[in-house]
C-alpha cells in the first residue's frame, strides 16, 4: 500500500500544505507575469525591427514602425482583453527591468519579485541616469524580494533621492508649479478629490486628519471606520461646516542627516508618511516645530544609535523617542503608524521582560491582540536589530526595516 503524501486527518498539515499551496500559486502568478511582460516586449520590438509584418508595403513610410507598434500593440490588447496602455506599460516594465534592472528582472522571471515591486522599481529607475542604474539595484533588489509592496515603494524612492545627481530641493521646485486640485465625479453620487502637493505638506494634512480622526474613532459611540472618518473630517474643514479647525496636537517625525541641518550636504530629510523631503523644506520644518526629540544615527548604516537602556523608563520621552525610530508598526507590511499603535513589551513583563527601548515596539492593536490570543510569537534575537515574528505554523519573518 503506498503511503499518502500527507495525513488529511490532521488539521496541522492541512493548514501547512494549504499555505504552501498559496506561496508556490503566488510565485507562480508572478513568473507568468513576467512571462507576459517579456512576450509583450518582445512582439512589440519584433514589431518595431519588422513593421512590414503590420503594415503594408506601400504605407512603410517615416512613421512606419510607430505605427507598427501601436498596431501591435492593439493587436496584443485585443488578444488578452487588456487596454492598449496597459499592453504597452507591460512591455515598458520588462524593457526598462531587462536593460536597467537585470538583477531584479532575472528574480522577477524566478517568481521571487512581485508584480507590483517590479512595476514601482521600473518606474523610478527610469528617473535616474545611466550612471545610476547599477548602484540602485544594488541597495533595492534583496528589498524588493522581502517587501510588501507599500514598504518597498519607500525605501526604493529613498535610495533613488540619495543617488539623484540634480538636488532634491531643484527637482521639488521645478515639480512644485505642476501643483493643483482635481475633482472627478465618479459612479453612485460620489466621485474623487485629487491634490497635487509638496510632500511635507502632504505629511501634515495626513497626520491632522489621521489625529483628528483617531480622536473620534476612540469614542464608545463611534460607529463610522478610520477611513470614513478621514472622509468626513476632510469635507467638513473644506466645505466650511466647521468653524474651528481641530486642535488635537499632531506629531510628525522627520528623520534630518545632521551634515544636512548644518549646510555641508544635501542629502534629503525623511518625513514620516512621505519620504524624502528636500533639505530646505526639512530645516523650515525645525525651524517651526514647537518641540524636538533628537536622536543619533549612525553615519554609514543609518542605524539609531541606541542610549544607555537605564536611562529610559516607561515615560512620554521614551514613547517619544520609540515613535520616532520605529515610525510604524513592527509586524511585517503592516503600515499602521506608530502613533496609532499600543506599545508592547516584545518579552512580556510578567516572564522577566524589561520596560526598555530594546524590548518596547510599536503593534497596532490587530498585530498587538493577535499575538497574545493566537499561536504567533514575537521575539527579539540578543544583538539584533529587529524582532523575529514566527507564525503558528513555523514560518519566520524579521520586521521590516525603518524605510529610510
Amino acid at each position: 500500500m503506498e503511503a499518502l503524501l500527507f495525513d488529511t486527518a490532521n488539521a496541522d498539515t492541512r493548514v501547512e500544505f494549504g499555505m504552501a499551496e498559496a506561496e508556490v500559486a503566488q510565485r507562480a502568478q508572478w513568473r507568468a507575469s513576467a512571462e507576459v511582460f517579456r512576450a509583450i516586449d518582445a512582439t512589440l520590438r519584433e514589431a518595431a525591427a519588422h513593421p512590414e509584418v503590420f503594415i503594408d508595403a506601400a504605407m512603410l513610410r517615416g512613421d512606419a514602425v510607430e505605427f507598427a507598434v501601436r498596431a501591435a500593440a492593439a493587436d496584443l490588447a485585443v488578444r488578452l482583453n487588456l487596454a492598449e496602455s496597459t499592453v504597452r506599460g507591460h512591455g515598458h516594465v520588462a524593457s526598462t527591468l531587462r536593460e536597467r534592472l537585470p538583477q531584479l528582472w532575472a528574480w522577477f522571471t524566478e517568481g521571487e519579485v512581485s508584480t507590483q515591486n517590479a512595476r514601482e522599481a521600473a518606474a523610478i529607475v527610469m528617473e535616474l541616469p545611466a550612471e545610476f542604474w547599477a548602484a540602485f539595484e544594488n541597495q533595492i533588489v534583496d528589498a524588493a524580494r522581502r517587501l510588501a509592496p507599500a514598504r518597498f515603494r519607500t525605501r526604493a524612492r529613498a535610495v533613488r533621492e540619495k543617488l539623484q545627481a540634480r538636488t532634491l530641493a531643484e527637482r521639488r521646485d521645478a515639480a512644485e508649479v505642476h501643483r493643483g486640485v482635481w475633482i472627478e465625479p465618479g459612479p453612485d453620487g460620489m466621485g474623487w478629490l485629487n491634490a497635487h502637493l509638496p510632500n511635507d505638506k502632504l505629511a501634515m494634512i495626513g497626520a491632522n486628519l489621521d489625529a483628528t480622526a483617531f480622536g473620534l474613532f476612540t469614542a464608545a459611540e463611534e460607529e463610522r471606520t478610520m477611513a470614513q472618518l478621514r472622509a468626513d473630517e476632510l469635507a467638513e474643514l473644506l466645505t466650511g461646516a466647521r468653524e474651528q479647525p481641530s486642535s488635537v496636537g499632531v506629531t510628525v517625525a522627520l528623520t534630518v542627516p545632521v551634515m544636512s541641518l548644518l549646510g555641508h550636504s544635501d542629502e534629503p530629510a525623511i518625513l514620516e508618511g512621505a519620504g524624502p523631503i528636500d533639505i530646505d523644506s526639512a530645516r523650515r520644518l525645525c525651524a517651526t516645530a514647537p518641540s524636538i526629540t533628537r536622536l543619533l544615527t549612525h553615519p554609514v548604516s543609518g542605524a539609531v544609535l541606541h542610549m544607555d537602556r537605564d536611562q529610559y523608563r516607561p515615560s512620554a520621552a521614551l514613547k517619544r523617542w520609540l515613535a520616532i525610530e520605529q515610525v510604524t508598526c513592527d509586524f511585517p507590511g503592516c503600515g499602521r503608524r506608530a502613533a496609532h499603535c499600543d506599545l508592547d513589551h516584545t518579552r512580556a513583563w510578567a516572564d522577566g521582560g524589561l520596560t526598555t527601548a530594546d524590548n518596547l515596539a510599536h503593534r497596532c492593536r490587530k498585530h498587538h491582540t493577535m499575538k497574545h490570543q493566537t499561536k504567533w510569537r514575537v521575539d527579539r534575537p540578543p544583538g539584533s536589530e529587529r524582532a523575529v515574528w514566527t507564525s503558528p505554523t513555523g514560518h519566520i519573518r524579521e520586521a521590516d526595516p525603518p524605510p529610510f
